[in-house]
């Protein structure tokens, strides 16, 4: 009926326009000739975020990291399912909004991951692999499988024969210490055992460990830090894949699908985080986040010898395209080639708690990042370039970007409190760089400079130092050399005098700070002293001068009795002012030597103004 009544009201109006114009036709008025296009004004579109808002269950009651969950088809039917390793000992899958399946697990476990060993099965079900401790549980339509225990790692003969020696009398509790300790100081590893037994300082508990261990075999095993999955011979997202383990003891172990170990990678540090790339019987490369700060590179099972060094320890790294993005401690991301060449560099409000890759199957293949921060934020970056940010009201524990139930683009939530958030990405969404979001020069850049006019003595000075550029040249780089060498003069000299912070005379190497303590009359000198030298000094004396008319010291000379090196000792000293009126003055401390009237090392101290309690 309303349909009806619009179309006769349009009617009825194009039906008056037409009489008008054959009026004015008639009158002799021209008729205006008018383009067939319509002015329509935009319709203002809310900004609508990016991330659909799926489900929220605050009281899921889930304890885990970004490590700890997977998205997998575990059935073969393309429904895939939420799978979560608690950190309560509890394997949970999630279908939908339910809690579909739940198993209890051996260990804590530390890594998930759903990978694929049978090429010839027609239902496409994945296994799952559960790390806990030294061990990887393998499941198979959610039941045990197989269980994978780590190789023990090799006892250093020292320790060895040390423990051999005990089980057979020969030695005595007290020597086969000496000779633990001797070893440990070397630098040899040892195992929990012993490293247990030279922290034990009672000598009956000590004869007690020694008696309930020595009969028991030497075994030293290692643990699980990281697990991934590295592809076989095909990229498919059901072609068989190897899982890649890295271990407390800084090795990489590879497993066929066997679950043999075919390759094994020797590192300088445990790692921590790992991303594997390529195909096994083609090309690989794992590029690895060690905790000593270090990017590692194996490539075709060859530890490259070039590594990047972080400023700070990494808390997250992810691959996007051909760049390896690396979250740190110092709240920055880093981005670096495969290769190794560095990118950019963004710094970031607060520190990274979670990372993942974003990759969209559009035409243009967009890629992205997901970073968490502690203080609830959840950023997108799409190369440098800050996307989207969204506010999540608790402290993000871990992240996932995937498939999920019939969802391409999904992520995965889990918070501090233990709910579980999902969030999607609706078909059209975009992450591509727009305009206005691209990062470049700023705008005030294309502002031309107000350049003052040539004066003649500009001119002059210009061609002076095109005929004497030469001549100018040698003069400032030989005036810049006695500048230096002047300079390091008057800096051995502070060094060899004992006036400098740190001094290396007579075979001594040490660092001396003092700073003092209180508003007064009564002060407190703070002194830190460290052996920076490789051997031991005894009977070291210090001592104190200064002005007896304005402070008083109960003792102004000390002996320290030892500095082992790299130690740092403290040691503190008041100083009571005697004289109110007199103000404030140095008091010098002096490091000595009993081989040299030269003191080693000497600090000032630079009293400040007493502050006496009026009466």
């Amino acid at each position: 009926r309303m349909i009806d009544l619009l179309g006769a009201y349009s009617f009825c109006t194009l039906l008056g326009q037409s009489q008008k114009m054959t009026d004015a036709a008639s009158e002799g008025d021209a008729i205006p000739q008018q383009a067939d296009t319509v002015n329509v004004q935009p319709r203002k579109v809310k900004d609508e975020p990016l991330w659909l808002d799926a489900w929220l269950n605050p009281l899921a009651g889930v304890r885990c990291f970004s490590s700890c969950i997977e998205l997998a088809d575990i059935n073969g039917d393309g429904d895939y399912k939420l799978l979560i390793a608690d950190y309560q000992k509890k394997l949970k899958v999630f279908s939908g909004t339910d809690l579909a399946f739940e198993t209890p697990l051996l260990d804590t476990p530390c890594a998930v991951c759903a990978f694929y060993t049978e090429p010839s099965d027609m239902l496409r079900r994945p296994a799952l692999a559960v790390a806990s401790g030294p061990s990887v549980f393998i499941y198979k339509n959610l039941k045990p499988f197989y269980k994978f225990f780590l190789p023990c790692i090799e006892i250093n003969p020292i320790e060895a024969d040390v423990w051999a020696n005990i089980r057979g009398g020969k030695v005595t509790t007290s020597s086969a210490l000496e000779v633990l300790q001797h070893a440990k100081e070397n630098g040899v590893p040892l195992s929990t055992r012993s490293l247990e037994l030279l922290s034990i300082e009672d000598s009956n508990e000590r004869e007690q460990y020694v008696e309930e261990c020595k009969n028991l075999p030497l075994i030293q095993q290692t643990v699980i830090t990281c697990m991934t999955v590295l592809r076989k011979e095909s990229e498919d997202p059901g072609a068989v894949g190897y899982l890649v383990i890295g271990t407390e003891n800084s090795r990489i172990l590879i497993l066929d699908s066997q679950f043999q170990i075919i390759k094994k990678v020797q590192l300088q540090s445990p790692p921590v985080f790992m991303c594997a790339t390529g195909l096994y019987n083609v090309d690989y490369r794992i590029v690895i986040a060690c905790r000593n700060g270090y990017i590692n590179t194996v490539k075709n099972g060859e530890s490259l010898g070039v590594a990047i060094e972080l400023e700070s320890q990494p808390c997250g790294m992810v691959r996007v395209d051909k760049s390896i993005v690396i979250g740190t401690m110092g709240n920055v991301l880093h981005a670096y080639h495969v290769k190794g060449k560095k990118q950019y560099s963004t710094y970031l409000p607060a520190a990274i708690t979670n990372m993942c890759a974003v990759q969209l199957e559009t035409m243009r293949g967009t890629k992205a990042c997901i970073v968490a921060l502690s203080n609830g934020e959840i950023r997108v970056y799409n190369g440098k370039v800050l996307i989207n940010t969204i506010q999540v009201k608790d402290i993000v524990t871990g992240l996932k970007y995937g498939r999920y139930g019939r969802e391409d683009a999904t992520m995965i939530v889990t918070t501090k409190t233990g709910a579980i958030m999902i969030k999607m990405l609706p078909r059209l969404a975009s992450l591509e760089v727009t305009k206005g979001q691209q990062s470049g020069p700023p705008p005030e850049q294309d502002i031309p400079l107000k350049v003052p006019k040539k004066t003649k003595l500009y001119v002059e000075q210009t061609q002076r130092e095109k005929d004497f550029g030469v001549e100018m040249h040698r003069v400032f780089q030989r005036d810049l050399c006695k500048l230096r060498l002047q300079t390091a003069r008057a800096y051995v000299k502070i060094l060899t005098d004992g006036q400098g912070p740190l001094s290396n005379t007579g075979g001594c190497s040490l660092r001396l700070t003092a700073h003092v303590q209180g508003l007064g009359p009564l002060f407190k000198i703070k002194l830190n002293i460290q052996n920076t030298g490789l051997k031991s000094l005894t009977s070291i004396p210090i001592i104190f001068t200064y002005n007896k008319s304005i402070y008083q010291m109960r003792k102004p000379s000390m002996v320290v009795p030892v500095l082992v090196p790299s130690l740092v000792y403290h040691y503190e000293v008041s100083v009571l002012c005697i004289d109110e009126s007199a103000g404030s003055d140095v008091i010098r401390v002096y490091v000595c030597s009993a081989t040299s009237s030269v003191p080693i090392i000497t600090a000032l101290v630079n009293m400040p103004l007493t502050d006496f309690l009026l009466p």
